[in-house]
């Protein structure tokens, strides 16, 4: 799999949440929503941007997470970050409707393993769709989700030149006393930091970086997939272009890693 992106490229961040149950009727099958907010509790934490504390448990089969993204939006990727180990399905259906989904609504099933603390990622296929519906697969509970990005998975065209740079920040705060002695602080880890150039891309991928850039800026966190790991990382800089020749350009891109 190749280095991508995946941010909340359609306002997920400031969509209506909210948790409830369904009932399922007819041949073919209407499913019906009602709002609970006793059902599933702290459905804020999922776009609260902190991934270390989750939303409350799915307990029950019947139990419905909905998501008004205010108009059509079209998703093609989803993630979940969950702090602790989940075995068990989430479904997704997507419509047009407030309040009800049919069969043929039906994406896709969140089937693999979940490891505690990392990021599970799939790709979605939804297009013009204003309300997202995710309920629970199985006759167990479901828990352990504490965060959700919700928009568009970018796979780099061209990788980052060998210059380019990957280093640390220190999370360490250093006062010097009047007589000249150092004292540190730690405030946390080290967090890891990329510094990347591009020499030569093409019109299409600076219109994705360009995208990028517009829907996150340096207040949304997003995801960076470097071919083996996952890493949660927000924008330091905005992205920078120069034109090299005709609708051809250099690039420069800054991250930094975030911690739980």
């Amino acid at each position: 799999m190749a280095r991508s992106f995946i941010y909340d490229s359609i306002g997920f961040s400031e969509a209506t949440l909210t948790a409830g149950s369904y009932a399922q009727a007819g041949d073919p099958w209407t499913a019906t929503f009602t709002a609970n907010s006793a059902l599933i509790s702290n459905i804020d934490r999922l776009a609260d941007q902190n991934i270390s504390l989750s939303m409350g448990n799915y307990w029950e089969r019947y139990e419905v997470l909905k998501i008004d993204l205010g108009s059509q939006k079209s998703p093609n990727a989803i993630a979940l970050y969950h702090t602790s180990a989940e075995q068990n399905d989430l479904l997704i259906y997507a419509s047009n409707s407030a309040t009800t989904w049919v069969t043929g609504d039906y994406v896709t099933t969140l089937t693999t393993d979940h490891p505690a603390n990392d990021w599970n990622t799939f790709d979605l296929s939804i297009t013009d769709k204003q309300y997202i519906y995710i309920y629970n697969g199985t006759d167990d509970y479901y828990a352990g989700v504490s965060e959700m990005i919700l928009g568009t998975k970018y796979a780099f065209a061209v990788n980052p030149e060998l210059n380019s740079k990957t280093g640390e920040e220190f999370g360490t705060d250093i006062i010097t006393s009047y007589g000249g002695n150092e004292y540190a602080n730690k405030r946390h880890e080290p967090k890891t930091t990329w510094d990347w150039n591009w020499s030569h891309i093409l019109s299409t991928q600076k219109t994705a970086l360009e995208s990028l850039n517009a829907s996150v800026q340096d207040w949304k966190k997003f995801i960076y997939y470097d071919d083996t790991n996952y890493h949660y990382v927000r924008m330091t800089k905005p992205v920078t272009f120069t034109e090299v020749a005709p609708s051809v350009y250099s690039a420069n891109m800054s991250l930094r890693e975030q911690l739980s």
